[in-house]
């Protein structure tokens, strides 16, 4: 009975590992007439700070009044984003390819402007109001709108983006992604980038097949701007920035669609902008 037991036991940890040692594929599967919705949530979880050192760049035109307007400026927009929520909707375009609308909506709708009717955040509110992105995704995971800008492209490629090959567990592949651009007045003097998504666990729920993904990306760049300025002097700035994204994904194999999306941005930088800002994406 022992021995019977024994090889049963073997025999089931066999087919256990079998199956999370098998390739799966990750396919949107969205029907005709069907409209997905996620409902995207960015709660600060860290003080978040962002100034601009418009003084510092730009030396000889500096003016210090004009730059504190500016900065308080930024300060009132970054603000206005608190009160916005995004949703993003999937459809079936046809001809294997899936259509992504994402659209924003303020999260109090009862949010009333300033007296004059016309400051930053009610222009912000009324911006904010509509469509962000339009994009477009094959069922098999690729982008399939090559025509976006690089901004629109990077939130395609994090939320919407599938590998388009089989994978199992422990397999790794990087996104369509650039978190960070500078212009050619930055000269670079070091850099790191780490641009990897982990398929980390295959599992069965109520039946259902769930593939578990982790997303560890980090942009980092340091270096100087070269600014010119009109009396020929160059202005010399040092600056940093780094980009981190960490999350955690669930996405179901059967219905093929996230069960859930839980991510942390994070973003320093010094120099020409200082900024110290963490939020966490949470999709459902």
């Amino acid at each position: 009975m022992k021995y019977t037991f024994t090889l049963l036991f073997g025999f089931l940890a066999f087919i256990s590992f079998a199956q999370k040692n098998k390739e799966v594929k990750l396919n949107w599967k969205i029907e005709r007439n069907e409209n997905l919705s996620y409902q995207t949530v960015m709660n600060e979880i860290d003080t978040t700070t962002i100034d601009f050192n418009f003084g510092r760049l730009y030396k000889d035109f500096s003016d210090s009044t004009k730059t504190q307007k500016a900065q308080n400026l930024f300060k009132k927009l970054n603000e206005s984003y608190k009160n916005i929520d995004l949703v993003a909707k999937l459809t079936n375009k046809g001809y294997g390819v899936v259509d992504i609308v994402l659209e924003t909506k303020p999260k109090d709708k009862n949010v009333k402007s300033d007296s004059s009717g016309n400051g930053p955040q009610q222009m912000m509110k009324f911006m904010n109001q509509g469509v962000m992105l339009r994009g477009s995704v094959y069922e098999t995971g690729e982008i399939h709108s090559f025509w976006v800008n690089s901004s629109q492209r990077n939130l395609i490629a994090l939320f919407f983006q599938l590998p388009s090959k089989p994978v199992k567990i422990g397999d790794t592949w990087s996104l369509d992604i650039n978190l960070i651009s500078n212009d050619q007045n930055f000269i670079c003097d070091s850099s790191f980038k780490l641009n990897k998504v982990t398929f980390v666990d295959l599992k069965k729920i109520k039946g259902e097949t769930i593939a578990v993904l982790k997303y560890e990306i980090i942009e980092y760049v340091k270096g100087s701007f070269n600014a010119p300025s009109f009396t020929g002097k160059v202005n010399k700035t040092e600056t940093m920035m780094e980009f981190t994204y960490q999350g955690i994904a669930e996405f179901s194999i059967d219905k093929g669609r996230w069960i859930s999306y839980d991510g942390i941005l994070g973003m320093e930088a010094t120099g020409t902008m200082t900024a110290h800002a963490k939020k966490e994406i949470v999709a459902y």
